[in-house]
């Protein structure tokens, strides 16, 4: 009964991912394909890591079947047929597929680590190495800044990785580059979490960070279009679509996707490795 109870479980996340992909649909095919990917990718790694609370929740709930039917329109027979389905799958298929899938992770690691454009903190030789790939403009990446900012404190002998990415608003390319263009000053932590403070971005709210961290904006406007950083993000861009990353934030830890947005959750997978 548990079993089936976790697998139910996977057709209301997906119920929910579904209602995602038809409002992603309402903007570009592009991004609703991008959309698409994270989302099944997100749903299999959730049940794979909390079945068993997923399990003890909907166990309370006696009418879950006919809840799931109600909520997400799904009909019988599709349910049922779903659920069989899934009974002839185990956790430890799905695991698998996961690992199989993670592997380009690890296969492009060194390409990944040794971009000298891509802003880093932390020794160079560290046993952990954690790498976000991220967008000034995704909400997301902006909760996550605080934790991160909290993960490097408490984690000196951890290298932590940064590769923007730019494609959720026409200010994003702008904020990337100038955030490669600090690195290249020492100020990228600065600029990178003054960026991710504003309530507005746009080339004139960013300006105000370079501004307030001693930097001459004339002098970041030709630097972000010399060749290292113009080539830099680019090979970054290029990178993330060989990988296969379909949305941002996106954390690789020691060359293993990760989904934990906590401090604890982060930290815990950096211990694992230590």
């Amino acid at each position: 009964m548990k079993k089936l109870f976790k697998l139910c479980s996977l057709v209301v996340l997906a119920s929910i991912g579904a209602v995602a992909i038809i409002l992603a649909g309402l903007q570009i095919p592009y991004f609703k394909n991008k959309q698409e990917n994270l989302i099944r990718k997100s749903i299999e790694q959730y049940i794979v890591h909390h079945s068993q609370d997923i399990s003890d929740i909907l166990a309370q709930n006696e009418n879950f079947a006919a809840m799931v039917q109600k909520a997400a329109h799904i009909d019988e027979t599709a349910l049922q047929a779903t659920a069989e389905n899934m009974l002839h799958s185990s956790s430890d298929d799905v695991s698998a597929s996961l690992t199989d899938e993670n592997q380009i992770y690890k296969d492009h690691w060194q390409e990944i680590t040794n971009n000298p454009i891509s802003p880093s903190v932390g020794p160079q030789e560290a046993k952990v190495t954690v790498v976000e790939f991220f967008d000034f403009a995704c909400g997301h990446c902006k909760g996550l800044a605080p934790i991160m900012s909290q993960i490097i404190k408490d984690n000196p002998d951890v290298r932590f990785i940064f590769e923007p990415l730019y494609f959720i608003s026409e200010h994003s390319p702008y904020a990337a580059k100038v955030a490669l263009a600090a690195h290249k000053k020492g100020k990228f932590s600065a600029v990178y979490h003054g960026i991710m403070t504003l309530p507005t971005l746009n080339e004139e709210t960013i300006n105000q960070i370079l501004q307030d961290e001693n930097l001459n904006v004339d002098e970041i406007k030709k630097m972000i279009e010399e060749k290292d950083i113009r080539r830099g993000l680019q090979d970054i861009d290029a990178l993330s679509q060989v990988l296969g990353i379909n949305g941002v934030p996106m954390l690789l830890i020691n060359g293993e996707p990760f989904y934990g947005r906590s401090v604890a959750e982060i930290q815990n997978k950096i211990n694992h490795y230590k």
